[in-house]
């Protein structure tokens, strides 16, 4: 979605209970949707849980995947504090956890399709490091652990992992209602 500025901070996110459960995981749920990952994703070097994903915009049905089940009661009171940021009620369309390995690159990219153009894109950082650049526009931004910022997805972005660990985001699409005017209501005309 477009912003006014390449990153916004939200605030302050408590993820202890969801890093607490994601540390309780088998390392094979990073891999287990791994077709899915090719498939929207083929050239990136990360590897990602995914809990649920829309594609084909706001209205489309959703997938829960297999991040969902394990992860989905430490992430929810997540979800509500990164709803809460936002002024109008709404809906989580997609939330994956990504991680790219040290040396790893996220090539400069716009994110695109129906979805992504209607969200919100907020990160969260759970593991992240000073080496780890992330570039918006060309302009380096530093993101903090347990906080969240709304990435403006339609700018040029992309990511380095210069570090010695893992760089793991929360990457949470959050589709907030439309604003719905009432209808005029009609006067007759006066004689």
């Amino acid at each position: 979605m477009h912003c006014a500025e390449p990153l916004r901070h939200l605030g302050a996110v408590d993820i202890d209970g969801l890093a607490a459960a994601l540390a309780q995981q088998p390392p094979a749920l990073w891999h287990a949707d791994a077709e899915f990952r090719q498939a929207l994703a083929p050239y990136r070097m990360t590897r990602t849980i995914y809990l649920k994903m829309t594609l084909g915009g706001p209205d489309a049905t959703g997938r829960l995947l297999a991040g969902w089940q394990p992860l989905r009661a430490a992430f929810e009171p997540v979800a509500q504090q990164i709803a809460a940021f936002f002024p109008r009620p709404g809906r989580v369309l997609n939330a994956q956890i990504a991680l790219l390995p040290p040396g790893g690159t996220i090539a400069a990219h716009r994110d695109r399709g129906p979805t992504l153009e209607a969200t919100h894109r907020v990160h969260v950082p759970m593991t992240t490091h000073p080496d780890v650049d992330f570039m918006v526009d060309g302009e380096q931004l530093t993101l903090a652990v347990g906080q969240a910022y709304e990435l403006d997805n339609m700018r040029i972005h992309a990511v380095a992992n210069r570090s010695p660990i893992d760089r793991i985001h929360l990457i949470v699409d959050y589709f907030e209602a439309p604003v719905t005017v009432p209808p005029v209501a009609q006067t007759p005309d006066a004689p």
